[in-house]
């Protein structure tokens, strides 16, 4: 074989490989697009019928409902609660909450409030360095009913910015002993605004960022 021909088999196998790797990248990259935008978020934050229980969180009486239904589930009747770490409400119907054990106190579970009824425990895994007390509050200082408290206000100022969305899920968040309710941004088309929330669900300030 002579030099001309090696050089023209060597350059024609070499355009093959690259062509074979460009197609194995771009069908790499194909693949990850689609599982990017076909992914659904795990169970308690979606919903297939968003429409279940329309206005859920702006609810009082639902919410009072469902507060006094988990204080009746047999392990925490005539016993005190204490939520762990956040929770959330949403407007199809559901909250998830995470809350002490009412037995062994260095235990915290699970529980989903969907379609009028809880459903749990399931373990929360917890790491040896956790300290449970910085996460913790009683359910007795946050009535579940402060979420509508926090929807309405937070809904009732997006309304006067231009191009501002109306919220339809808040959350409470627990750490270091402090308590803090999102969402606390309002994004409009023209501005960008910060509030903040007492643990009441009345607003402690109104910003402008």
């Amino acid at each position: 074989m002579t030099m001309k021909t090696s050089c023209s088999v060597f350059a024609r196998n070499a355009a093959i490989w690259c062509a074979a790797l460009l197609l194995t990248a771009c069908q790499h990259v194909s693949k990850s697009i689609k599982d990017t935008f076909n992914t659904r978020p795990e169970e308690p934050f979606f919903s297939a019928n968003r429409e279940s229980v329309a206005r859920f969180v702006a609810d009082e009486d639902a919410l009072a409902r469902a507060e006094q239904q988990l204080r009746e589930l047999p392990q925490y009747r005539s016993r005190s609660i204490n939520l762990y770490a956040d929770i959330h409400f949403y407007d199809d119907g559901r909250i998830a909450a995470k809350l002490q054990h009412p037995e062994n106190m260095d235990y915290v579970d699970a529980y989903t409030y969907r379609q009028g009824k809880w459903s749990g425990p399931h373990p929360v895994q917890l790491s040896a360095r956790e300290r449970l007390s910085d996460k913790m509050i009683a359910l007795d200082s946050v009535p579940f009913r402060t979420a509508a408290a926090v929807i309405r206000n937070y809904n009732e100022k997006a309304a006067a910015i231009e191009g501002a969305r109306q919220a339809n899920h808040v959350y409470l968040i627990i750490h270091s002993g402090l308590t803090r309710w999102y969402p606390n941004r309002i994004d409009g088309a023209r501005e960008l605004w910060q509030i903040s929330f007492r643990r009441d669900g009345s607003v402690t300030s109104f910003e402008r960022l």
